[in-house]
């Protein structure tokens, strides 16, 4: 996952052109709602090779987020964040989902956050967090990934 700070004149597909990946993605990634308006300084979660720390999930009748949590050993709220949906949301039998692999550790960040409260939570090292996630503006619901190798 990446992140990227919205400049003036920037739109979802300008951003999603300078990524090389479907507007979307981005759209879902960030849980954003039509008419899609960009506020400048504010920041997008950016999908970057998703199959390298997520995997495909096909919703089958009776999934739930709590339990495709469970699954992933994960949380709702990441669930949700990864995919564009409100925690509450109906999932539909046949809907793709991602879910993080299981060397993956995904956090969404909130206020008050340090990347040293953020790597001890994740129990890794500050460096290792800014390595796998090229810019960490440790601002609220930002989606932090670390791949535990």
């Amino acid at each position: 996952m990446d992140t990227y700070i919205i400049q003036k004149g920037d739109t979802i597909e300008s951003v999603a052109e300078k990524y090389n990946i479907p507007a979307i993605d981005i759209i879902k990634v960030n849980s954003l709602i039509p008419p899609y308006i960009l506020k400048v300084n504010n920041v997008l979660n950016i999908p970057t090779a998703p199959t390298s720390i997520f995997n495909y999930y096909k919703v089958r009748k009776g999934d739930t987020l709590y339990k495709l949590a469970t699954i992933s050993n994960s949380s709702v709220d990441v669930i949700a964040a990864i995919n564009g949906l409100n925690k509450e949301e109906y999932l539909y039998e046949g809907q793709v989902i991602l879910l993080p692999k299981e060397n993956v550790s995904v956090y969404i960040t909130k206020q008050g956050d340090s990347i040293s409260s953020i790597s001890a939570l994740l129990k890794t090292t500050p460096q290792n967090l800014l390595y796998n996630n090229r810019n960490i503006y440790v601002q609220p619901d930002q989606l932090i990934v670390y791949k535990r190798t």
